[in-house]
């Protein structure tokens, strides 16, 4: 999604320079992390030039930064890409505009996580002047709010100014709420039996064909007689499935042309909790729709690795798979991994785990998909 301003509004093409992406872990606690003030001790006054008040913004270039937020004014203020679909990359632009009679200098930028990359050191924002930035966010494959942050340091000043992203992670159907709430922590009693929406996007009718492979159990429809709807509720039931039985994500099958085959994350403490020893973005990914014998890709993010991923396995002995690429990502490596169905695979919904390994250990990432 690309924003473009004309002459009348604030989005114009200037200065380029920053590319940001977001992906699986880019959250309110990261936010808070990349929030911290920094000690003013760092920047001590001047020997040549004694610090003035820290309330003169005129003495903050050269004395003790002031603990003021920088006259950074950023709009859109937030920067909100609305609803998205998962594994999307943004892009819009944003307009810096300093209130203040005198230039100031971006010192640095500092992203709210490992995901975003910044390039504004040394940028100089003009005294009652603007400058326009280009803006690139990527999300995850995870259903939900993705928010990331951009800290910039000015100089002179002890806070940051932000630019703070948004978004709404969703296929073109999207369940309310984004999860089964079975049990969110262990302070809660179980929810094993309840419903949720089930609707689509951009507003069309569509059918839910299958959920985790059986026919839907819809509340007040009746598919053999009632007309597609752009809503449904549905009903979720594990009050037969011991805690290892609990699936971690619900798989949806609909004819929507954006939302053919996807998952909602079923949360219970602990049955459903996903740790994996490997750091990835995202813990599960759809093949989508795969006629026998076909292949497709997967991509998985993998953060910060010690080793390189060497190997990868599929625990399914119809679905086989195997490394075919490997990028830097930033900070982090995108891995593709090719998956392919064996022709004689029933047709309908398969699952495999998928193991990665860097030859020390292994990390498993569910992998779903729909024969047809």
């Amino acid at each position: 999604m690309i924003l473009k301003r004309t002459h009348k509004t604030p989005f114009i093409i200037g200065l380029g320079g920053i590319v940001m992406s977001l992906l699986l872990a880019c959250t309110g606690g990261d936010s808070e992390k990349a929030n911290k003030t920094p000690s003013t001790t760092n920047s001590p006054p001047s020997a040549s030039s004694p610090a003035k008040s820290p309330a003169s913004p005129a003495g903050n270039a050269q004395g003790t930064p002031t603990v003021q937020t920088p006259p950074i004014v950023v709009m859109p203020e937030p920067v909100d890409f609305g609803v998205v679909q998962p594994g999307s990359t943004l892009e819009t632009e944003v307009i810096l505009t300093n209130t203040s009679d005198r230039p100031l200098t971006i010192v640095n930028a500092k992203p709210s996580c490992t995901c975003t990359t910044v390039d504004l050191a040394g940028k100089v924002v003009p005294a009652r002047g603007s400058i326009t930035v280009p803006v690139s966010m990527k999300t995850n494959r995870s259903i939900g709010i993705r928010k990331a942050i951009v800290q910039m340091q000015v100089a002179g000043y002890g806070r940051f100014a932000k630019i703070n992203l948004i978004a709404e992670n969703s296929w073109g159907v999207r369940s309310v709420p984004s999860y089964l709430p079975v049990r969110e922590n262990r302070q809660k009693p179980e929810q094993l039996t309840g419903s949720v929406l089930l609707e689509s996007v951009d507003k069309k009718p569509f059918s839910v064909l299958s959920i985790m492979g059986r026919p839907p159990l819809f509340v007040g429809f009746d598919p053999d007689k009632d007309a597609p709807r752009n809503q449904y509720r549905v009903r979720y039931d594990f009050s037969a499935l011991s805690c290892e039985k609990i699936p971690p994500y619900w798989i949806v099958r609909t004819d929507h042309p954006k939302a053919q085959l996807f998952d909602v994350r079923v949360r219970h403490d602990p049955c459903t909790k996903v740790t994996p020893r490997l750091p990835m973005s995202d813990f599960r990914s759809s093949a989508g729709v795969i006629p026998p014998g076909d292949m497709v890709p997967i991509e998985v993010v993998f953060k910060k690795l010690r080793r390189p991923i060497t190997s990868v396995t599929s625990s399914n002995p119809l679905i086989t798979a195997f490394i075919s690429e490997e990028k830097p990502d930033g900070n982090d490596i995108l891995i593709t991994t090719m998956i392919s169905v064996a022709p004689d695979t029933p047709k309908g919904l398969f699952t495999t785990t998928l193991s990665f390994g860097d030859g020390a250990q292994s990390a498993e990432h569910l992998c779903y998909g729909w024969v047809e």
